[in-house]
């Protein structure tokens, strides 16, 4: 034993600690949205056990994805971390029985329920401070493999893990605040255009009304005879990747092109699609060799790699390569949810648990999100949750009670104890939302 070591002594009585100090900034702003009591309220569901309510394990769920635990077997670390415990508001941490059984009772109305909330909560965060005069909206797919058999998962398109089986969810992002407006859980195998059409109309309908203009981005897989006349007829703009047929490829090769910057060349189209009215393409060029993008180059021709985007944007051609290029951070989005949030670590068999915990992740996703951009410094607004796990959440600390006050102790000398200053203030001025 180490010299200055030998006369320790070791006990295990103590109650208060964490290494989850950072936590209490999540729980003071779940306070300020007041989560727990729409949970409680607004969430029907009856609990054989009444040791927790609904709201009470919805909220656990949530702040074990926030913490980054992301297996529920991994929560059994907090059943002993009393601080943990009071920080959020439980007398005591349920155990990963409890929320499995938890999610695998969870009937459809209950979901319903829960996505009512999430609903009425992302539109007043993305009316906060003003409604905006105008959204732009990233669509797509996902995929999530599983190991094992689980209900409703099927063979299906798949580039990590071909012939596996898979669920194949859909998303869709706001760009301007980044919050995760709607999404949807499905079976494995690509979504039909009716699918795809309906997500796009559900997603629009959760939009303010007050909202007139809108324009939306979508790889290959949005451009669907079922969409675009959607999209006309709503008269939301546009610009999605488009399909290439031989009929499209030959037109490619007499288009009178124009330089935009060095060795990237645009033109435009006219063009009817089988059974589409006649829609606007633009082109952008550039030669080859250079590192394909597999978003936008879906073919080479005479030495030349090409971009092409149906839209019904009144913007020049490289203007809407542009605006289509900005879309690379909905990417970023879902990698961090695989990652981040463990969305790809499916916890049950039953397709309905899988479904309920795949919109809780969501659910977490936002609440991250809107703290970020309500109560933190710049320089952590474009964080991801692995930053803020790191920085701010995941910090040793010890809850004692001083006279009448509880006093969360953190360590001395802690970097970024002046992005805790700042987020107390901002927290403090918030008003419930």
């Amino acid at each position: 034993m180490p010299k200055g070591l030998r006369n320790l002594q070791v006990s295990f009585g103590e109650t208060h600690l964490t290494h989850y100090g950072g936590m209490f900034l999540i729980q003071w702003f779940c306070k300020k949205l007041n989560l727990k009591w729409m949970l409680q309220n607004h969430v029907r569901f009856h609990q054989r056990n009444n040791r927790y309510t609904a709201g009470e394990l919805l909220l656990a769920l949530l702040h074990t994805t926030i913490a980054g635990l992301g297996r529920l077997n991994s929560t059994r670390i907090l059943q002993y971390n009393g601080s943990f415990q009071a920080i959020v508001g439980l007398k005591s941490f349920p155990n990963a029985t409890t929320l499995r059984r938890f999610l695998l009772r969870l009937t459809p109305q209950a979901l319903k329920q829960i996505l009512s909330v999430h609903d009425r909560l992302r539109q007043k965060m993305l009316s906060y401070p003003q409604v905006p005069s105008g959204v732009i909206l990233d669509f797509d797919t996902t995929i999530l493999t599983v190991y094992g058999r689980l209900e409703e998962a099927r063979k299906g398109y798949n580039p990590y893990k071909p012939g596996r089986l898979s669920y194949h969810p859909l998303v869709c992002f706001e760009v301007h605040t980044q919050d995760c407006l709607h999404e949807k859980f499905r079976p494995g195998g690509e979504p039909t255009g009716i699918e795809k059409k309906k997500f796009i109309e559900e997603a629009l309908a959760k939009l303010p009304s007050s909202i007139y203009r809108i324009r939306i981005r979508g790889d290959s897989k949005w451009y669907d005879r079922e969409i675009l006349p959607l999209l006309d007829e709503k008269k939301v703009g546009y610009a999605i990747v488009a399909r290439v047929s031989q009929p499209i490829q030959r037109i490619l090769g007499g288009l009178r092109y124009h330089e935009f910057r060095k060795d990237w060349e645009a033109a435009e189209f006219k063009y009817q699609p089988h059974q589409y009215t006649s829609h606007r393409f633009i082109v952008v060029r550039r030669p080859l060799p250079e590192k394909d993008d597999s978003q936008l180059t879906l073919f080479t021709l005479k030495k030349h790699a090409y971009h092409v985007i149906v839209t019904n944007l009144q913007l020049p051609p490289e203007s809407v390569w542009r605006f289509y290029c900005d879309r690379a951070r909905i990417e970023l989005n879902i990698k961090e949810l695989k990652w981040d949030y463990y969305l790809s670590k499916i916890p049950t068999k039953s397709f309905s648990a899988n479904k309920a915990y795949f919109h809780l992740l969501l659910f977490a996703y936002n609440i991250v999100n809107w703290f970020k951009r309500l109560c933190l410094p710049k320089q952590f607004q474009y964080a991801t949750l692995q930053t803020i796990r790191k920085e701010l959440l995941v910090l040793p600390a010890r809850l004692v009670k001083s006279g009448s006050k509880n006093l969360l102790r953190l360590p001395k000398r802690y970097v970024y104890s002046w992005v805790f200053d700042y987020a107390i203030k901002k927290l403090q001025r918030l008003k419930v939302l």
